[in-house]
Formats: structure tokens, C-alpha cells, sequence
């Protein structure tokens, strides 16, 4: 009788643990889903229940096909990948989206919305990426419920970001501030305080610029833009003033909200990854998606 029982209990933990381990195996599989469109667009929705109470941050990168592209998007990636709650929007410059920038995507497996934007007619090149974080801007208002708490920050692929500036941001109220490094031939730029409120920056042309900050020193809430419609890149911004021109549609210098323990942290420097020397090599643009 013992023996029978103990049987009858063995053959009851196999089935148990046979049904646990479909049940996660099947969890696993489901995770991710990916969306595609006619127009070339992908996405990939990860489920992150452990992650459902935080304010997603919508990370919005322009890109363009160069050599130093993927190693750029690697690093970015790869640090996004540390960050919890988070939605990589990549808008690739021209008419498509380029195979190897999707397979990275994938590889780095965050959630993420990768897109295509062209070029504006009759604007000058000096206005860099305004048509891909509109276009980004655009996906957003569409796609997600912008009267919801969620954080939209402009990251660049050629720049470098500490961690912290993520934990920083997540609970943006309307827009928040941080010192940038390595910007107009500056150590930094600062937001400058005083009893903990921003009253003026330490800057390039700071008279002609209401915010003179550059585009990865602030975020914003999506309220921000649920409350703005009017709230993006125009083609009328001059050059050198994006920044400022942008910020003006929505917010005041009382609205700020000086982050990186005061302002006194240069959590994220302008950085760039050098073209290399290819001396026995030929690179042409038409070259497929060659990773």
C-alpha cells in the first residue's frame, strides 16, 4: 500500500510540474508580440508586469545609415536595456526602415517602435531630425493615451547616458531639467538655482534663448503634450534655437524641475564615435543592410 501511494504521489508531482513548466513555457513564447504595417513599421510590445506601476519612459531616437550607425544604437541599446519600463522609439531618416537596425532591435529585446521618416521639403539640413521626432511625436499621440503619466525624453544615438538620468526623470510632473556635458565647446551647461527653483543657465547665447538647453538636458510628461496639440518641432524654428522654440509652446521657467541632485550631476555628455580609417575598404551608401 505505501509503495501504491507513493506511486500515486510522484505521478501527481510529474503532472504538476509538467503543467507549471507549459504554463511558463507558454508565458515565455507570449511575451513579446511584434505589429507590422504596410508602411514598412515595426514594434515590439513587451509584457513587464513586474514594471506595470512605473510611468513608462518613451525614449525618441533620429537616426540615419552611416558606419558608425549600429555601434551608435548598440550602446544606446544596450544601456536601455538596464532601464525598466521603458519604449525605444527609433525613426530612421529617408522612405524605409533598414533590416539591420531591425535585427538589432529585436537583439536587444526592449520594447520598441521603430519608424521612417523623410526629410522636410524647403527646410535647411541645419535643422537635424525636426521630421523624425514629429514623426515620433505623431506615433505617440496616436497610439498611446497621452492624458496618462508617461515620460517622453529626445536621446540622441551618439550621446552617453548614465542610468541615473533614467530614475531621475521617471516622475517628471510637466518638464524636467538637468545639466548636460560637452555642449557648445562648454565642460557643461546648466540649469542655475537658487532655493531649488531654476532662475537663469550657464549656457551659450542664454539672451537670445528663453531655455537654452539642450535637447537630451530635459523630458517632459505626456500630459505635456496631451495638453498642447500644438506641441512640436515647426519648420519655422531657426537654427539654434529648436530647443528653446519648442520648450516656449508649452512651458515657463517655473515649471522646471531641476533634477540630478540639483542640478550639480552631469549625468549625460555629448559623445560621438569616431569614423574609422577604412584604407582598404570602400563603404557606399548602397551597400545593403551588411551588418
Amino acid at each position: 500500500m505505501a509503495t501504491r501511494s507513493a506511486a500515486k504521489i510522484s505521478v501527481k508531482a510529474v503532472i504538476l510540474a509538467c503543467i507549471a513548466f507549459f504554463f511558463l513555457y507558454s508565458k515565455f513564447l507570449s511575451s513579446d508580440v511584434l505589429h507590422y504595417d504596410n508602411g514598412g513599421r515595426i514594434s515590439c510590445t513587451k509584457r513587464e508586469e513586474q514594471n506595470q506601476h512605473l510611468p513608462i519612459i518613451y525614449v525618441i531616437t533620429p537616426t540615419y545609415k552611416r558606419l558608425t550607425q549600429i555601434p551608435e544604437l548598440t550602446r544606446l541599446g544596450n544601456t536601455l536595456r538596464n532601464v525598466p519600463a521603458v519604449h525605444w522609439i527609433v525613426v530612421e531618416e529617408g522612405k524605409r526602415t533598414l533590416e539591420a537596425v531591425r535585427h538589432l532591435l529585436m537583439k536587444i529585446d526592449i520594447q520598441f517602435t521603430y519608424l521612417s521618416a523623410t526629410r522636410y521639403k524647403n527646410v535647411p539640413r541645419t535643422l537635424k531630425g525636426i521630421h523624425q521626432r514629429n514623426k515620433a511625436i505623431f506615433w505617440l499621440r496616436e497610439n498611446i493615451d497621452m492624458s496618462k503619466d508617461g515620460v517622453v525624453y529626445f536621446a540622441d544615438d551618439d550621446n552617453t547616458y548614465d542610468l541615473e538620468i533614467f530614475i531621475e526623470m521617471r516622475y517628471t510632473k510637466k518638464i524636467s531639467v538637468w545639466p548636460v556635458g560637452f555642449v557648445s565647446e562648454k565642460k557643461y551647461q546648466t540649469p542655475i538655482l537658487e532655493n531649488g527653483k531654476v532662475i537663469k543657465f550657464d549656457a551659450w547665447n542664454t539672451k537670445h534663448r528663453q531655455f537654452p538647453i539642450d535637447m537630451a538636458g530635459f523630458a517632459l510628461n505626456t500630459k505635456t503634450f496631451y495638453f498642447n496639440d500644438d506641441l512640436y518641432f515647426w519648420k519655422s524654428f531657426q537654427e539654434g534655437y529648436q530647443e528653446t522654440s519648442f520648450l516656449e509652446i508649452c512651458c515657463t521657467l517655473n515649471d522646471l524641475e531641476p533634477k540630478a541632485n540639483g542640478c550639480t550631476k552631469v549625468l549625460v555628455l555629448h559623445t560621438k564615435t569616431k569614423d574609422p580609417l577604412l584604407y582598404f575598404e570602400s563603404y557606399n551608401d548602397s551597400d545593403s543592410d551588411t551588418e
